[in-house]
């Protein structure tokens, strides 16, 4: 762990904020994401579908409640990077399968 952080992380990115808070139980929304990573909404959902989604292979689920609106949430506890360079990192030095 580090001292500053508190986490295993060395440090907190914008990809990992969001990932916290989609592992709440109570999960979170655009806007409050936006409003956290100081994001635009159309990067937030770009984020959730190209990076979190589809480069990490991680499961989303939404559900709609008449007070907040979409509630997006990840079911599983623990995140598959450490950080996103990390991950690039590693992608790029696994050997691709053989077609």
């Amino acid at each position: 762990m580090t001292e500053m952080t508190g986490t295993l992380y060395p440090r907190q990115t914008k990809l990992q904020i969001m990932i916290d808070m989609l592992q709440r139980s109570q999960g979170a929304t655009i806007a409050e994401i936006a409003a956290v990573t100081q994001w635009q909404p159309h990067t937030v959902r770009g984020a959730l579908s190209g990076a979190l989604k589809k480069r990490h292979g991680l499961e989303i689920t939404s559900q709609v409640e008449a007070a907040r609106g979409r509630i997006y949430g990840l079911p599983s506890a623990a995140p598959l990077f450490k950080s996103t360079r990390s991950a690039t990192h590693l992608c790029a030095i696994t050997p691709a399968s053989p077609r």
